[in-house]
C-alpha cells in the first residue's frame, strides 16, 4: 500500500475506550504527512535530476562517438593526403630524371655538333694555310723570274 502526504493528513481513527489523545495523534500525523512530502519533493527532484544526467550522458555518448569518427576521418584523411603527396613528389621526381635525361642528351648533342664544327673549322684552316702558302709560294717564284729576267729593273727593300 501506497501513502500520500494527503493520505497521513486525513486518516481518521476509530476512538475506543481510553483512546490516543485525538490533538496528539493529529499533530503526529501532520508532522509525518510534511516529512512525507518532504521526502516525495525530494525524490522527485532526484528523479528529475537523473532525467537531466542521463540525458546529458546520451548527449555525451553521442558527442564522444561522433568524435571518434570524425577522429577516424581526419586519419584516414591524413594517410590519403600523405600517400598523394608521396605519389605526387615521386612523380615530380621522375618529372625531373626525364627532363634531366633530355637536357643531357641535348647537351651532348650539342656538344658532338661543336666538335664537329670544331675539326671541320680546323680542316678548313689547315686547307686555307696550304693553300695561302702555296701561293705565296707561286708569287715568290714568280718574283725571282721577273727578277731574273733581263732588262727588268730590280726593287730592293732596304
Amino acid at each position: 500500500m501506497k501513502l500520500s502526504p494527503l493520505d497521513i493528513q486525513h486518516q481518521e481513527f476509530a476512538t475506543a475506550l481510553n483512546g490516543f489523545n485525538k490533538a496528539q495523534v493529529r499533530d503526529f500525523l501532520e508532522q509525518a504527512a510534511e516529512a512525507l512530502e518532504a521526502l516525495a519533493r525530494e525524490n522527485q527532484a532526484l528523479k528529475d535530476e537523473l532525467v537531466k544526467r542521463d540525458a546529458l550522458i546520451s548527449e555525451l555518448r553521442a558527442g564522444e562517438s561522433e568524435l571518434r569518427r570524425a577522429v577516424v576521418s581526419a586519419e584516414r584523411l591524413g594517410s590519403e593526403m600523405k600517400e598523394r603527396a608521396q605519389r605526387e613528389a615521386e612523380l615530380i621526381i621522375q618529372e625531373a630524371k626525364a627532363e634531366r635525361a633530355a637536357l643531357l642528351r641535348e647537351a651532348e648533342a650539342e656538344l658532338r655538333e661543336l666538335k664537329a664544327e670544331f675539326a671541320r673549322t680546323e680542316r678548313e684552316h689547315r686547307l686555307f694555310s696550304e693553300q695561302f702558302r702555296g701561293m705565296l709560294r707561286a708569287y715568290e717564284r714568280s718574283l725571282d723570274s721577273v727578277s731574273r729576267t733581263p732588262g727588268v729593273p730590280v726593287i730592293r727593300d732596304e
